[in-house]
């Protein structure tokens, strides 16, 4: 007889962040100086947020992400058209709730391209508010919803410049901040491979988005032995779609897509098993093998030097692909 091994996706699961408490969202610092140096106007982000969720809501209510493309691209459209074929499969929770209302909206200055802007929602019901992030690739295009994240339970976003004044965009070089924007992913993508106990889990503040990811770890591994097989991830950070925007007292927040892919084989003529959930998504057959990507989104706040840590204060772990090897 053929033996099944189940794959713990409700450990998978748990890594998204539901409310603990409300996060604090404080509110733009106004501007010190009369003269308005943001990309945008508010009138403009008056437009730009209806625009992004009517054309949301209306291909939610049809479950067709065909409908997405002009306010909303990217990951963001990825992400939503997996929510609507897990909702058609008879997922009722699958289309994540994204409140229209914003609490506060953060701009970039004038200057480079991408522009970056940056809304945070009131909190969905039995959820925290939601980092929504927008980009407009030139002067000629749109701005277009590319992702999103919850809040960290219990997280605190920095003050940021008005809309009036807008943020400053760091390059990821920049030595405005220690550490720089790039070398803050790549260690914090260093702490994810290595786990909880790698050295640089005290250069971090604690977050419930790695300590789910290495709880999810634990559980698979020993899943996959238990069929005499083995589990592994992978994180990669996607640096070229990476953003760094100033903080009012000289931090900065950095908006970081990773992709995170998570396989486990068995062997000995078992076979493994998902939720049937997931089942919705696989491609293949599945026998000994299944891998889930996942298009994540961590947003870090790098205070001013010498004033604490490095903190995720959002992120979600957006399931995109289940495949049968």
């Amino acid at each position: 007889m053929r033996r099944q091994t189940t794959l713990a996706t409700a450990a998978v699961a748990g890594l998204v962040l539901l409310a603990g408490c409300t996060p604090a969202v404080p509110e733009p610092v106004a501007a010190p100086a009369a003269q308005e140096t943001s990309a945008i106007t508010q009138t403009q982000i008056d437009r730009i947020v209806p625009a992004t969720f009517a054309e949301l809501e209306a291909a939610d209510e049809a479950r067709d992400a065909s409908l997405l493309g002009e306010r909303v691209g990217g990951t963001a459209v990825t992400v939503r058209g997996v929510e609507y074929r897990l909702r058609k499969a008879g997922d009722k929770q699958a289309i994540e709730e994204i409140p229209s209302t914003m609490q506060a909206v953060y701009v970039s200055a004038e200057g480079v391209f991408p522009r970056v802007m940056v809304g945070v929602s009131e909190a969905p019901e039995d959820a925290t508010p939601v980092v929504l992030v927008w980009l407009q690739e030139d002067i000629d295009s749109d701005y277009v919803l590319q992702n999103w994240a919850h809040m960290v339970p219990g997280a605190t976003l920095p003050a940021m410049p008005g809309p009036a004044v807008g943020s400053n965009q760091l390059p990821l070089d920049s030595d405005a901040i220690d550490p720089t924007p790039e070398q803050v992913v790549k260690d914090y993508v260093k702490l994810l491979r290595q786990g909880a106990k790698s050295d640089l889990a005290s250069e971090f503040g604690k977050d419930t988005y790695r300590a789910r990811l290495f709880a999810a770890r634990k559980v698979l591994t020993a899943a996959a032995k238990k069929g005499d097989g083995d589990y592994v991830d992978t994180v990669q950070p996607q640096l070229d779609d990476t953003y760094a925007m100033a903080t009012a007292d000289g931090g900065a927040l950095v908006f970081a897509p990773l992709v995170v892919t998570s396989s486990l084989r068995v062997k000995g003529g078992a076979t493994v098993s998902i939720s049937d959930a997931d089942k919705a998504l696989v491609k293949g057959k599945l026998k000994d093998r299944v891998t889930h990507t996942y298009n994540d989104l961590v947003v870090i706040h790098v205070p001013a030097d010498g004033e604490g840590k490095p903190t995720v204060v959002a992120a979600d772990h957006h399931l995109i692909k289940v495949a049968a090897k």
